[in-house]
């Protein structure tokens, strides 16, 4: 079984709790995940859950954590903690919110480039909290520019958003077996 610890930042109230929450099937309102209440975080949380996820021609099952990170600033300090042995970073923004999505660039230096994150190792969600989702726009961060953008929305999009979200653990499930395998070989020589 791969162990997986999957970090969801970005700025304050962008929808991480809400997505984290739908994602690992902790949502208390099941006929709409969108209506779930949410609190803002302190500090962080985390959710665990197993998924089956494909890797290759076969079915891999997976330890998921989700740290759920606060995008409040006066949290920074336990950044460093948080990120600790993370193989993935799911980048989320407020897509209804303009301008939301210019610092990323800045919670990719916080939280992927010290973990040395490949871009497959990486997610960048376009959230929309209810209604109608508009058109989607990538992130302007040069930095998340080769990393997969998704635009998502509770209401309408529940099992498009989790069909990515798998497709990304199963490439931090690689990601994680890779890890391993190269621990084992520097242990070995």
């Amino acid at each position: 079984m791969a162990e997986v610890k999957v970090l969801f930042v970005g700025p304050k109230e962008a929808g991480k709790t809400a997505l984290a929450n739908f994602l690992s099937d902790a949502v208390q309102n099941a006929d709409n995940p969108a209506l779930a209440p949410t609190r803002p975080t302190v500090g962080c949380r985390v959710l665990e859950f197993d998924r089956q996820v494909k890797r290759g021609n076969q079915n891999v099952k997976a330890s998921v954590e989700i740290w759920d990170i606060s995008g409040d600033r006066a949290y920074e300090g336990g950044w460093a903690a948080a990120r600790h042995n993370a193989i993935g970073a799911v980048f989320v923004y407020d897509g209804d919110k303009p301008g939301d999505d210019k610092d990323l660039d800045q919670w990719y230096k916080w939280f992927a480039e010290p973990l040395g994150l490949r871009e497959s190792q990486c997610l960048v969600m376009c959230h929309h909290k209810g209604g109608v989702s508009r058109g989607f726009k990538p992130p302007s961060a040069r930095s998340l520019a080769k990393v997969h953008a998704v635009q998502t929305n509770l209401e309408e999009k529940g099992m498009v958003i989790r069909d990515e979200f798998d497709k990304f653990l199963a490439e931090v499930v690689s990601a994680s077996f890779e890890r391993s395998e190269k621990e084992e070989q520097r242990i070995i020589e």
